[in-house]
């Protein structure tokens, strides 16, 4: 009885071992690249970046180089943070178009500041992710101040419209501490994920029924624009709402058209519902800085849609220029960078990613040129 258990548990282990094999073999030769490799659920601020990571990022058509640096920051390059700097530090915070999606890191504005600064003495870091607006704003800068020690003498952080749907979006998200497990599991996702075929392949069927879902709520009012966006970027998207399930909301096309929020007397109320919850967000990150002694500076960047108005006060920016007064926060209007009096059809093609509110290359060496003055 003992030789046929003995012979019975080897023949499973070499089974075992024989599957883990070809499993890891199908995993190098099926499984295919993912442009979101690099990021991450977050228990406590939502969502963010790897830390240490070298990779390759798509934002619809185009594919571009990542890296971030031991505290999950995009980066010039993978290196290690000190927590406390040895020289003048700004973190600056913001979304998609502080993260520069779509460019290569060296020649966004966070990019170009930090080159500019180092030979100021001044180090540059950004914090900045996809689809963050005031809330995450507020828990990822707790979160670095008092969970990490990361030291900082001054936070910058940049808004924009899209804010008045995340802020609605992230209102039933709730914070939860990390866990002494989570870098584990962490770990283990990213390892199966990358090289287990079987764990690839459950966990696309389990995803893709989530997508399929998610875009067939979408198609009810936009079926030409999401049967063409590519599976990363709906794969954000749906990441954006996972915590919100209001899907009258989600059907309405008024909803999702944020940018004409204010300009449509039927999501004016949803626009001012927007910005007092973003409001008290930075009031609250207003009152982390104060304790730390950091000074906090928010600016205020347009889409092409509010370019195209030509108003460079206009409401939403009138709303957060009264909200710094009140705060004694150093206020940052970016529209002017954009609208100045140039025709707003050369300055969209000119400046902007082509059918995209976010900068091109050009773009952002507008932002940076207007940016750089604050260093001194």
């Amino acid at each position: 009885m003992k030789r046929k258990l003995r012979l019975y548990g080897i023949n499973v282990l070499v089974l075992l071992t024989g599957y883990v094999i070809v499993d890891l073999i199908l995993g190098t030769l099926r499984i295919p690249y993912d442009f979101n490799s690099f990021r991450i659920r977050h228990p406590y601020y939502h969502h963010g970046l790897k830390s240490n990571q070298s990779a390759m990022a798509a934002w619809g058509g185009l594919v571009y180089p990542v890296f971030t640096n031991s505290m999950g920051f995009r980066d010039s390059a993978v290196y290690r943070v000190k927590r406390v700097p040895d020289r003048k530090r700004i973190l600056i915070m913001g979304d998609s178009h502080t993260e520069a999606v779509g460019i290569d890191y060296k020649y966004s504005f966070c990019g170009r500041l930090q080159q500019i600064a180092a030979k100021r003495n001044i180090e540059i870091l950004n914090a900045a992710v996809v689809s963050y607006s005031p809330k995450i704003y507020y828990l990822k800068a707790d979160y670095l101040l008092n969970s990490k020690g990361l030291k900082t003498d001054e936070i910058w952080v940049f808004v924009d419209i899209s804010d008045l749907q995340n802020e609605i979006a992230y209102e039933p998200f709730v914070p939860r501490k990390e866990g002494l497990l989570y870098p584990v599991s962490v770990w283990l996702n990213s390892f199966f994920k990358k090289h287990s075929y079987t764990f690839y392949a459950i966990r696309s069927a389990r995803e893709s029924k989530k997508i399929n879902a998610f875009v067939s709520r979408m198609e009810e009012f936009n079926p030409r624009a999401y049967a063409s966006l590519q599976k990363n970027t709906v794969e954000l998207y749906l990441d954006f709402f996972r915590d919100f399930h209001d899907d009258d909301m989600l059907r309405s096309p008024e909803f999702h058209g944020v940018g004409e929020w204010y300009y449509d007397t039927l999501t004016v109320k949803l626009a001012d519902r927007g910005l007092e919850l973003g409001q008290k967000n930075i009031a609250a990150l207003a009152a982390l800085c104060r304790e730390k002694d950091i000074t906090l500076r928010l600016g205020v960047h347009p889409w092409q849609t509010q370019v195209m108005k030509q108003d460079t006060m206009d409401y939403y920016v009138r709303s957060w220029k009264a909200f710094c007064d009140r705060e004694g926060i150093d206020f940052i209007n970016l529209f002017p960078v954009f609208i100045n009096g140039e025709n707003p059809f050369t300055v969209t093609e000119s400046y902007y990613i082509p059918n995209d509110n976010h900068w091109n290359e050009a773009g952002h060496e507008r932002v940076a040129a207007r940016l750089e003055a604050l260093l001194n």
